[in-house]
């Protein structure tokens, strides 16, 4: 499973002016599932992996409140460390 490339999505949640919690929220409405905030918030900070279809779920949240973030620049790459 990939990891999130948590330098892009802080830098999304803080132009937006977004909680990791706001963000929980909004992809348990749009998504399947829910999102639990410590779950999430352990994703964003790059500690644990997401299943890949949380991650698209993100990626519709992102564009449907701001420029969006494709699945690709969302996932740690192996020049992030993963």
């Amino acid at each position: 499973m990939p990891k999130l490339d948590r330098d892009r999505i802080r830098l999304w949640l803080e132009e937006h002016n977004w909680s990791v919690s706001r963000l929980a929220e909004e992809c348990s409405a749009l998504g399947e599932d829910t999102f639990p905030e410590g779950t999430l918030r352990n994703a964003v900070n790059g500690i644990d992996p997401m299943r890949p279809g949380r991650i698209r779920v993100i990626c519709r949240v992102t564009a449907k409140y701001g420029d969006g973030i494709p699945y690709a620049q969302l996932i740690a790459t192996e020049r992030d460390g993963v």
